[in-house]
């Protein structure tokens, strides 16, 4: 095992430009084998960090970087972070892709929301500030053209084209709310991802993909008869961090097999007999 302090020391030296540097870095990752590559890939995990990058461009170097192998992992290992999930998922697609430009956007739209948040305000009154700013101020809606278009599912895609999918909209408005404090929960009801706050008094559904709209518990329930579900009690209450990937890549291999990319659908379906394997492990 890598002691901390030697952890703390090769994170302080990986983004250095000197080749001799470079070289070191290199050569005490390969003395450390297993170990070696295992802390890279913890350290290339990391959101919104130039240090992340540089992980992972070790990693290539190495002939170690394994987008695939890393969300496989992730899934099994049953310690679910959702901003790290989608990190992990998108890269399966596209292994280019630097989480640190996301994070960052995210973070831009945060700022903008607290500027405007009175932090005494109920979590209503701070939902409505946020829409203001998500929809208004940074033009996000329901891509309503092209719904089945698998980048809808992409965090990084749906910040680029302003548009998304139930799920995807949902995820980013609560990475958004996160990191305002404000208390969300994922809500998986079928045919559209909600979001909800219930340990409020005056508990409340927001709808990401209606522009924000708030709904009570019983527009809800209307909406799950349109699913012929008379009792829909299961669904009102929040879905785990493994349930939202899962959803994520149910989405993936729908939409990859209507697009007749039959092993990129395989792929998703893979990864959701992984999450479903994982579950039974876990429960027995």
């Amino acid at each position: 095992m890598i002691s901390e302090g030697r952890k703390d020391a090769l994170i302080k030296l990986l983004d250095d430009e000197s080749p001799v540097v470079r070289q070191a870095v290199v050569a005490e990752i390969r003395n450390q084998e297993d170990d070696g590559v295992v802390f890279l890939r913890e350290v290339a995990r990391q959101r919104g960090s130039g240090i992340g990058r540089h992980a992972r461009s070790l990693l290539v170097e190495l002939g170690f970087d394994d987008p695939h192998g890393d969300f496989r992992s992730f899934i099994r290992s049953f310690r679910y972070e959702l901003e790290v999930g989608c990190f992990l998922l998108e890269r399966t697609v596209h292994p280019d892709l630097e989480w640190s430009m996301v994070a960052g956007f995210i973070d831009e739209v945060a700022t903008r929301c607290r500027e405007l948040i009175v932090p005494e305000s109920s979590v209503f009154e701070k939902c409505k500030q946020l829409n203001c700013v998500f929809y208004h101020e940074y033009g996000f809606s329901g891509d309503l053209e092209d719904f089945e278009n698998p980048d809808n599912n992409f965090i990084s895609s749906v910040i680029y084209r302003r548009k998304g999918i139930p799920i995807s909209l949902s995820v980013l408005y609560l990475l958004v709310a996160d990191r305002c404090s404000i208390t969300l929960d994922p809500i998986g009801t079928p045919g559209r991802f909600l979001l909800a706050n219930l340990e409020d008094p005056n508990s409340f559904y927001l709808d990401p993909f209606d522009r924000g709209r708030f709904r009570s518990e019983e527009e809800v329930r209307q909406m799950l008869l349109t699913h012929h579900i008379e009792d829909g009690a299961e669904y009102l209450l929040p879905s785990t961090t493994g349930e939202v990937l899962c959803r994520f890549c149910r989405n993936l291999a729908h939409q990859y097999t209507l697009k007749n990319e039959m092993g990129k659908a395989r792929q998703f379906t893979g990864y959701i007999q992984e999450f479903e394997d994982v579950y039974e492990r876990e429960s027995s």
